[in-house]
């Protein structure tokens, strides 16, 4: 599984080019982003993968802002999860759980 990460960071970053690409997104861009990220994350956690062991591979043209953000976002999906769990008998599914992502993000609004 950990072939597959590297292989989804560079998916979700390949289209973003430029200097800092996250201030550069629009409003749906970045929630687009987000969410995708934080269905990334779910499926470690689901799988029972700590986030100290899910490792982030970098192109190395990311700037620190970028590099930030990522892991702010990878870190606030696990923590959300953590607590969903320990509050809960049973998961969202991943799609439940990207769409609530992705709408709260667009109404600007934290989980």
């Amino acid at each position: 599984m950990r072939k597959s990460f590297p292989a989804l960071i560079f998916l979700l970053l390949a289209p973003l080019a430029h200097a800092d690409r996250i201030t550069q997104m629009n409003q749906v861009d970045r929630c687009t982003y987000v969410a995708k990220l934080e269905v990334a994350a779910y499926y470690f956690f689901e799988q029972g993968r700590a986030r100290q062991d899910v490792v982030l591979h970098w192109h190395g043209d990311e700037t620190e802002n970028e590099i930030a953000f990522v892991n702010d976002t990878v870190d606030k999906a696990y923590a959300w999860l953590q607590a969903w769990k320990e509050s809960s008998t049973e998961m969202l599914p991943a799609q439940s759980f990207g769409d609530m992502i992705y709408q709260a993000c667009m109404e600007g609004k934290l989980l």
